[in-house]
């Protein structure tokens, strides 16, 4: 599943990424969205781009457009 199919409040984990070439990746990598990071989707902004995420323990404002390249899995407790 990708992050934009993720509910709200819903603890994940990052898998991988699909779509997204070396370049992009490295820059994600940077802002601490890698493969094995947690992340939840926090909530909307008023004009529903970007959603705010927590990602370890920063808070990140993640575009639309990222989100349906992210693939999450559901966050074992």
């Amino acid at each position: 599943m990708t992050l934009a199919q993720a509910e709200m409040q819903t603890p994940l984990r990052i898998v991988g990424f699909e779509r997204l070439d070396d370049i992009e990746k490295s820059r994600l990598c940077a802002l601490g969205l890698r493969a094995g990071a947690q992340i939840t989707k926090l909530l909307r902004t008023p004009l529903r781009d970007p959603i705010e995420c927590l990602v370890g323990p920063q808070l990140l404002a993640v575009e639309a457009w990222l989100l349906e390249r992210i693939v999450v899995e559901s966050r074992q407790p």
